[in-house]
């Protein structure tokens, strides 16, 4: 291997928005050397605080690409660059950013109001003199005994004393990355306890202000400080080192501008965010059609029931047809199951089995990924003991005829589709294209969700529901992601949320979990604390594993516990829909890590077992035997979401509660939406009820306030609900959009002087408030305001 340092800048140039450099460099060995080729560094703005840094050791060969298209002008501000030279240093500045460019000895600064964002190190050295990492380089390797080629670029940065590092996908490792080496690479990582992950996104968030994002879709490296404590190593397969940079005072900031860039998803459809009710596998008709009948029997409110491979003869997949013996008459079983208020969803891999008959029909076609002689790659064990070809997703006519299976299917009244699989394109497989696993292993799982999403917007289908496992840079748009194939053990489940809390730092806002873990049989402890926070805790909910997972399999006790957390879910639509929308907007997820909303509280940062659904709802998972935990409070007043007792925030509890709880607060200062619960989602969607968790009054005669941005979908926007108690008067004032019917506001030991709904006055009555009436609840210290009549339960009473 021979090494090569970018050592001087022998010229430059500069346009409006960009600088491009032409860099000297030097071969260090026994002793050092220069050489005589050169090699263009390009730094490109597209808004004062975001810009391209590449740097292309060949030059001359026209290198691959980005691995997407990017939204450049979602993230386009004007930009006015100047430059000045001083003493060997180039600055290049914008109104936001000055960079600073060694030329008579490379070096490579990023600063921000006088403060040093990003420095590449080249002075991390041993005692003797030795680099413990290098700076800007690329490296060559002998092939057929003399000749190089290159292999890798790479780079280091500074890693500060109290630096933190969040993002680089669904890793089940801390969510601090610092002192981790993190490997991007869509893989099998056959569970959750390792550094492996089905979605690898090489992107980073720094707690200095900036995030990182290496353009590329080859195999990618960081080494945060794992082999030296202050140096982040980055590390790129091929020719080409390409990244871009964007800085921002909040990680929510980084977030926005990450997601602006790659792209954001879609709202999911109203009934995805229902339980979905799984196994691996459903095998007959008759077996599904059961399960569909005894969740109503036993009102376990249930809106996506799931095939995994069986509705396919088994021995033929994936050949995307039904199995008539097992399943028959299939539209009629969906039109029956829809009856009852249930989607349909199907499982499929991107793969073809030998003994299917269309394995050689596609390979005469010239439908599968080849091994370098012609012929089709064949893989063992692709699932478990399966031998088949992998669907070339990169031919038109491969694509054209999987994608005419799933507007059949989808016009048959299939809902949804399980895309599994697709992180085992071998390196030197090679695609029609003409590109080899190599270039597009990461790039492949887009190709496949791609496919099967533009089918279904042909089916008629506005916003495509897929759920799917793998993920590279912006695969985000392709909602509904689970993080695959827990272990049933607490060790896992542990594991499992961190993935998750990882993959929303890393600009995926939709998430699931496999509820009660995939492999094995969960004991009923574990399948319960799974069921609380995969119900109550993440935008998308479903159970899944090797053996059943429907409640009644567990016990009594198990059955009636997950079914009220599954009913509370459902009242709670209101809320996670309106995230949903948010998601969609900004990019940010609906699972919160606490350090992206308490970024300035250092206890925060540290923490990845406990979370926020969005910014009003802490949730703190029972994630070992028992029901005792440590739950961190961050600052402000919280109230328990269950017994209404309130916290000081800023401190730690040590609580210990029964099988039948979930610890979860509501940030004091918060307005949560319910609805009452129903069997499914479809239909009528029903009036909102407002739980309204006023702060104390405190000392001063400051008034008091509670906001909620709650999503209308009627009118397609996002709507600001508001209440206010003002001290000093001793009045109260909500304005609320015509769906609320009621409101329970807490914290009045006393009732309020006057209340007003969108600036009508509201009578005070002794209870049993109707239309335009309020009572005031002196046990609960609790308002309840009455908007609308209405039928049924309410969810606050």
């Amino acid at each position: 291997m021979v090494t090569h340092l970018v050592s001087a800048v022998d010229s430059y140039s500069l346009s409006d928005a960009a600088v491009e450099l032409q860099c000297r460099l030097e071969t260090p060995g026994a002793a050092t050397t220069d050489d005589d080729r050169t090699v263009p560094v390009r730094i490109r703005f597209y808004a004062p605080d975001v810009f391209r840094f590449e740097m292309l050791s060949t030059p001359e060969n026209p290198t691959a690409g980005s691995p997407i298209s990017y939204d450049i002008d979602a993230v386009r501000r004007p930009v006015s660059l100047s430059a000045t030279e001083s003493d060997g240093t180039l600055r290049v500045e914008t109104t936001a950013l000055s960079l600073r460019i060694g030329l008579e000895e490379w070096a490579f600064e990023v600063r921000a109001d006088g403060d040093r964002l990003l420095r590449e190190r080249r002075d991390d050295r041993t005692a003797k003199g030795e680099r413990r990492t290098q700076p800007l380089r690329f490296v060559e390797e002998e092939v057929n005994r003399w000749p190089l080629r290159v292999t890798e670029t790479g780079t280091a940065f500074g890693l500060g004393p109290d630096e933190r590092v969040f993002g680089l996908g669904e890793k089940f490792t801390d969510l601090d990355k610092r002192g981790r080496v993190i490997e991007s690479w869509v893989t099998q990582p056959n569970g959750t306890e390792t550094e492996f992950a089905h979605k690898n996104i090489p992107l980073y968030l720094s707690t200095r202000g900036y995030g990182l994002l290496a353009d590329t879709a080859r195999k990618t490296t960081f080494d945060f400080g794992a082999s030296s404590s202050g140096t982040i190593d980055l590390r790129v397969e091929g020719d080409a080192l390409r990244f871009f940079f964007f800085a921002g005072d909040r990680l929510k900031e980084l977030l926005r501008r990450y997601t602006a860039l790659t792209g954001r998803p879609h709202r999911p459809e109203r009934w995805t965010f229902g339980v979905w009710m799984s196994r691996l596998s459903y095998q007959s008709r008759d077996e599904l059609e059961s399960v569909a009948e005894t969740l109503r029997e036993r009102e376990i409110p249930c809106d996506v029931l799931h095939v995994d491979p069986y509705w396919m003869d088994i021995e033929t997949i994936c050949d995307l047809a039904w199995d008539e013996d097992a399943f028959p008459d299939p539209e009629a079983m969906i039109e029956s199951l829809a009856d009852r208020g249930f989607k349909l969803s199907l499982w499929e891999y991107p793969y073809v089995r030998v003994d299917s008959p269309l394995f050689e029909e596609f390979a005469d076609r010239g439908y599968l990924v080849e091994d370098g002689t012609g012929s089709p790659y064949v893989l063992s064990r692709l699932s478990v003991d399966d031998r088949g070809g992998i669907v070339d997703f990169t031919d038109p006519d491969a694509r054209e005829w999987w994608a005419e299976r799933h507007r059949e299917l989808a016009e048959s009244g299939v809902d949804v589709f399980k895309l599994d699989f697709g992180e085992y394109l071998p390196r030197d497989a090679v695609l029609s294209n003409g590109k080899t696993g190599a270039a597009m292993r990461n790039r492949y799982p887009r190709l496949y969700y791609e496919t099967v999403q533009d089918a279904l917007r042909a089916a008629g289908r506005e916003r495509p529901t897929l759920w799917v496992r793998s993920g590279w840079i912006g695969d985000q748009v392709f909602p509904i992601h689970w993080g695959g194939d827990p272990d049933t053990t607490f060790e896992a489940m542990a594991a499992n949320l961190r993935g998750g809390l990882s993959l929303g730092l890393s600009g995926y806002p939709f998430w699931a979990t496999d509820i009660g873990g995939f492999r094995g049989e969960p004991t009923p402890e574990l399948y319960v604390r799974w069921a609380q926070w995969g119900l109550l805790g993440t935008s998308h909910a479903r159970f899944h594993g090797t053996t059943p997972r429907e409640p009644w399999h567990f016990g009594e006790d198990a059955e009636a516990i997950v079914r009220d957390y599954a009913k509370e879910r459902y009242r709670l639509l209101p809320y996670l829909y309106s995230y949903a929308e948010r998601a969609a907007r900004t990019g940010l997820p609906v699972m919160r890590p606490l350090v992206l909303e308490f970024e300035d509280d250092p206890a925060a940062r540290a923490i990845d077992t406990q979370y926020l659904l969005g910014e009003e709802l802490l949730i703190a998972p029972i994630l070992r035997p028992g029901g005792r935990r440590e739950v961190y409070l961050p600052e402000g007043e919280w109230v328990d979401y269950w017994s209404g007792a309130r916290y000081d925030g800023g401190r730690s509890l040590d609580v210990d509660v029964p099988l039948d709880t979930m610890p979860a607060y509501v940030r004091a200062g918060s307005i949560v939406p319910y609805r009452t619960w129903t069997q499914h989602l479809d239909g009528d969607r029903g009036p909102i009820h407002l739980r309204v968790e006023f702060g104390s009054s405190g000392e001063t005669a400051a008034p008091r306030e509670a906001t909620f941005e709650h999503f209308d979908a009627g009118a397609d926007e996002l709507v600001s609900v508001t209440a206010v108690h003002a001290t000093a008067s001793d009045s109260v004032t909500l304005d609320v959009p015509p769906d609320v019917a009621s409101a329970r506001l807490r914290r009045f030991d006393d009732p309020p002087a006057a209340l007003a709904v969108n600036d009508d006055s509201y009578e005070r009555v002794a209870d049993d408030p109707g239309p335009g009436e309020w009572t005031h609840d002196a046990a609960d210290g609790a308002v309840q305001v009455t908007v609308a009549a209405t039928d049924g339960e309410n969810p606050l009473t």
